[in-house]
Parts: structure tokens; C-alpha cells; sequence
């Protein structure tokens, strides 16, 4: 088997035929890891588990020491236009979360769902449970639920992280110890003994 590595610039400067299949191509390897028998372009929203607000905080309790798993965990937050879907599933783009992430590499984001996928299943005590469905038009899908329960976990962890209006960051924290910078001229000894310039005016 022959795999190929692209970066984001070359992705980006690729013909809009390259991406589209690029795009395809991806969702195609990330279909397996539901491993389901039905055609992996028909995403069924029963078959995906829906992921509860305090299961998210727990998920990214396992995964917060890596920052491609947090990163990519909160892409599944992000809000975008027109993706309420009558099938109770929120669709987005697997192309807008290379972008984001600056993965240039669908394997790795193929190996940052499976380890969420792996940590919900832990903490859910379900080796079968599955958080996502793709499609053949590069498209990646999780319940509604699950993408609520994550952007209310992002929205409390930005305001509890927020710097407070009105307050330096001073006040926050131990006042910085007094620094006094080194001096960067030339020393006495060397102003003394460097010979006259001369400067030439044009």
C-alpha cells in the first residue's frame, strides 16, 4: 500500500478537483471506523450515540493532554450556517477541520476520532458505542446532542478562563518579580579603546 502526506499549503494551492477528491478519499477511510455493514454514504441517526454534557466533560478529562485530541474534540463544537439537519444529526465538514486543526494528514484526524471514540466508550462502558457517521461527500456527523453537550463544555470553559472586566492581569495573579534589563552597549574598556569613526554624510 503506497500513502501519501500533503501539507495545508499544497492542499490548499491543489486544483478544486484535487480537493474534492482529497475530501472524498478521507471520508472513505474514516467511514471504517464505524464498521457497520450498511452503505457507510447512508448515515442512520440511530445508529450513533448521543453524548450527554457531563460525558463530554469526561472525555475531555481523558484527552486534554493532547492537544490535536482537544483541538479536533472542540471542532465539534464549532457553529456553523445551515447545519441543523432534520435527522436530529449536526453534518460538518472533515475539509473545515483540516483546515483548522493545520492537519495536512487525514490519517491523523482518522487517529483523533478513534481516540475519542475510544474515550467515550470508556467512560460509557460501551465497546460498541459509536459518536460519528460519514459520508461519501466529506462529511463527518454526530448526533445534535453531542455537538450541544460540547459547545455548552467550550462556552464554560471559555467564561471560567475569560480575564475579568475592569481587573489587570496583575490582580489575577503574584505581582512580577522587579527586572531590570542588561545593558547592551559595549563596555567602558571597549568605548575607550575603539578607534574614531568617521561618518560620511550623503
Amino acid at each position: 500500500m503506497t500513502s501519501f502526506t500533503f501539507s495545508v499549503e499544497q492542499v490548499r494551492s491543489a486544483p478544486p478537483e484535487v480537493r474534492r477528491w482529497i475530501e472524498r478519499e478521507i471520508a472513505a477511510s474514516l467511514a471504517a471506523l464505524g464498521k457497520s455493514e450498511h452503505d457507510p454514504s447512508q448515515v442512520h441517526a440511530a445508529a450513533l450515540a448521543a453524548c450527554l454534557p457531563e460525558e463530554a466533560a469526561q472525555v475531555f478529562e481523558l484527552i486534554k493532554g493532547n492537544f490535536l485530541l482537544s483541538q479536533v474534540f472542540f471542532e465539534l463544537a464549532r457553529e456553523t450556517p445551515n447545519n441543523r439537519s432534520a435527522a436530529s444529526l449536526y453534518p460538518i465538514s472533515i475539509a473545515d477541520i483540516l483546515r483548522h486543526t493545520r492537519l495536512g494528514d487525514g490519517d491523523r484526524l482518522v487517529d483523533c476520532f478513534t481516540a475519542i471514540n475510544q474515550a467515550f466508550r470508556s467512560i460509557r462502558n460501551d465497546p460498541e458505542a459509536t459518536l460519528f457517521g460519514f459520508d461519501q461527500f466529506g462529511h463527518v456527523f454526530i448526533q445534535q446532542t453531542t455537538h450541544d453537550s460540547i459547545r455548552q463544555l467550550w462556552e464554560q470553559l471559555f467564561a471560567t478562563n475569560a480575564p475579568v472586566a475592569g481587573r489587570s492581569l496583575a490582580e489575577d495573579g503574584p505581582a512580577p518579580a522587579e527586572f531590570a534589563p542588561a545593558h547592551l552597549g559595549p563596555s567602558e574598556d571597549i568605548v575607550q579603546h575603539a578607534p574614531h569613526s568617521t561618518v560620511v554624510n550623503f
